[in-house]
């Protein structure tokens, strides 16, 4: 786990400091944890959401919901693949999210993950929204 701080220009002039932890969830899988001032953190995800990740990545959520506050984006551009394990995983942050007065939102999910969830009826469950790319 190797956490940085990353500084960046605001809108407004004034530097932003944004904390960046990186890690490793399972053979496949990495999560990147921005938290930003005034935002909700952002997890952003790279491989595949599978039994061998899932459950590391639901802990991981939880805990940046027990930190950081119940509102949490997951960022799933960069999720190539998604079982039903790792459906279970969101489904777990989303009520803990719910559970705890705040929202999971799915970002940027592809239109496979979409089409998944609809077919198992979690996009009534799951915010999903698209918001641009990260710079």
């Amino acid at each position: 786990m190797a956490e940085e701080l990353l500084t960046s220009p605001s809108a407004s002039n004034r530097a932003v400091t944004v904390r960046e932890n990186r890690q490793s969830l399972g053979p496949l899988l990495e999560a990147i944890v921005q938290v930003g001032p005034g935002a909700a953190p952002v997890v952003s995800l790279r491989g595949e959401l599978d039994l061998a990740g899932a459950d590391a990545f639901a802990d991981l959520v939880l805990t940046v919901i027990l930190s950081h506050g119940p509102d949490v984006v997951i960022d799933a551009a960069g999720l190539a693949f998604c079982d039903a394990r790792g459906l279970g995983a969101l489904v777990r942050c989303a009520n803990e999210a719910r559970r705890t007065g705040g929202r999971l939102t799915l970002a940027r999910p592809s239109h496979r993950l979409r089409r998944l969830m609809r077919v198992v009826d979690l996009d009534r469950l799951l915010y999903v929204a698209s918001v641009p790319e990260p710079r």
